[in-house]
């Protein structure tokens, strides 16, 4: 029995802290970092990785104290470990990545009159990914929250989102960064309330007695900002000591040369990388501050250099691509029979719902497409997916059969499918009338995903405050304040919806 509960406490310890290395994942995935690590592998010859020790390790973070909430304990331990060893290539990159951001981040710091070693928060916050997107809300390089950008001038919509710009997102932060210490006059709590939230702090103070150690306060703090601080120290010291350790930088370029294209109507940029073979998290990567596949007319778009005479050529195909997209989307969004939507290269559209224990990775190898296209399809900017979520995924006829036979198999055991799940909230909202009508018709209970979310795909003639009615102690602000848009909402746009226990 002792065996198995160590077992049982070791396999946690694991997967928690597997789950706790998405923002590398998240960076591993860009255009940028994917092709700095391809060239890398081809122009260098792989060392040996040398192992990390941890001995010593509080007495080499110690002169960081003054300015970072200094501490060290297994955690730590695990994430220099992960980082050091099987995650190095990873690490280089991000490392590399701060070097090239180097001169904006010390720039803007020294410009307000803060301490350089402010300069390792986003290398921890965000591993240095412009596009990082977290569970809570913070996106970006600094991972700033919706409340916090606004409040310092970051425009946030359904369209356009700054956070991901850089060079605003790092002077948003630094103003942040003086506001917090002017609140606490003490720079080890200013980093810990930027990093995890000033309330994170506040109940871990209060349930603690006011003890203020980052070690015992950390545990007490939300999950998606539990990790925060251990990875902040891990990465501290490995950056501090990483020509000590043998780890090299890899050199990552997080701008391309590029051209600029304006269109009078709108784009969409799924049909750009597909009328000119460009890989979309290219575009993507050029582009961070877009927050869907949407391209508002006469905004300034941004594709590799020489590409422009091309896309002018090939200017009638996109919006012929677009065309399809729009319509497909139009009859995915539209209530009735279930119908079998097929795209221009022949394959069909099926609908998965995320099941426990699934990434887009696997997802991706399981239906045999590419974890870009998984993006691309849905609209997915980071990499997290949530349990309940549905996803359209387009394979070939012979695959989809396959899995409407398996699906009906597992029907008994899984619950509703998607398509069955969508018809009962249809007929919920639209009763038929019967010999004797309640007066209030019950609705079926919105599935509810395993962080405290479900998501809603937007119907032709849904409105925020309408699909707001429909979900208990939910509201049309809260909707917006959680999804980071206003109230202007589109056909086919997944809105995260705030589900209480």
């Amino acid at each position: 029995m002792r065996l198995l509960i160590v077992s049982a406490f070791s396999l946690a310890a694991g997967l928690s802290n597997a789950q706790s290395l998405w923002r590398l994942d998240s960076l591993a995935g860009t255009w940028p970092v994917r092709s700095a690590i391809e060239e890398s592998r081809r122009t260098h010859t792989p060392g040996v990785v040398r192992a990390m020790d941890t001995r010593g390790l509080h007495a080499k973070l110690k002169p960081m104290a003054q300015v970072l909430p200094v501490f060290t304990d297994s955690t730590v331990d695990r994430f220099v470990n992960q980082l050091g060893e099987p995650r190095r290539e990873d690490l280089r990159a991000a490392l590399g990545l701060l070097e090239e951001y180097a001169p904006l981040i010390d720039g803007e710091l020294m410009r307000n009159g803060l301490p350089k070693e402010l300069r390792y928060l986003p290398l921890a916050l965000s591993c240095m990914n412009t596009m990082a997107a977290g569970r809570e809300g913070g996106a970006g390089l600094w991972m700033l929250s919706y409340p916090v950008a606004v409040r310092y001038d970051l425009c946030v919509d359904e369209v356009i989102d700054e956070r991901y710009d850089p060079r605003l997102s790092t002077m948003a932060a630094a103003r942040w960064l003086k506001d917090l210490h002017a609140r606490y006059n003490d720079w080890p709590t200013t980093v810990m309330a930027f990093a995890c939230g000033p309330a994170n702090v506040t109940r871990a103070r209060e349930r603690l007695k006011g003890q203020t150690d980052p070690r015992l306060l950390h545990p007490q703090f939300t999950a998606g900002s539990r990790d925060a601080l251990p990875l902040l120290m891990a990465m501290a010291y490995l950056a501090t000591n990483a020509q000590e350790l043998g780890i090299a930088l890899i050199h990552v370029t997080p701008f391309e040369p590029a051209d600029t294209i304006r269109s009078p109507k709108e784009l969409r940029i799924t049909a750009i990388a597909a009328a000119q073979g460009i890989d979309r998290d290219r575009l993507r990567a050029l582009n961070p501050t877009l927050c869907s596949d949407h391209v508002p007319a006469y905004h300034a778009l941004l594709i590799p250099r020489g590409e422009r005479q091309r896309y002018e050529a090939m200017a009638d195909s996109v919006q012929r691509f677009q065309q399809w997209l729009a319509e497909t989307e139009r009859k995915a969004s539209e209530p009735g029979e279930d119908v079998v939507a097929k795209g221009p290269d022949g394959r069909e559209a099926i609908y998965y719902r995320v099941r426990s224990g699934d990434y887009l990775g696997r997802i991706a190898q399981r239906f045999h497409v590419k974890v870009s296209q998984l993006k691309a399809w849905n609209k997915i900017k980071g990499d997290h997916i949530d349990v309940g979520e549905e996803l359209v995924i387009w394979v070939s006829p012979s695959h989809r059969a396959r899995f409407e036979k398996e699906k009906e198999k597992s029907d008994d055991d899984d619950g509703p499918t998607n398509q069955e799940t969508a018809r009962t909230e249809a007929v919920a909202a639209n009763p038929a009338p019967a010999v004797k009508p309640s007066p209030k018709p019950a609705t079926a209970a919105p599935p509810k995903s395993q962080d405290g979310y479900t998501w809603y795909t937007v119907r032709k003639g849904d409105s925020l405050y309408g699909i707001a009615k429909r979900y208990p102690g939910v509201d049309a602000d809260s909707l917006m304040r959680v999804n980071g848009i206003t109230a202007d909402i589109r056909p086919g746009q997944r809105i995260k919806v705030p589900v209480k226990p």
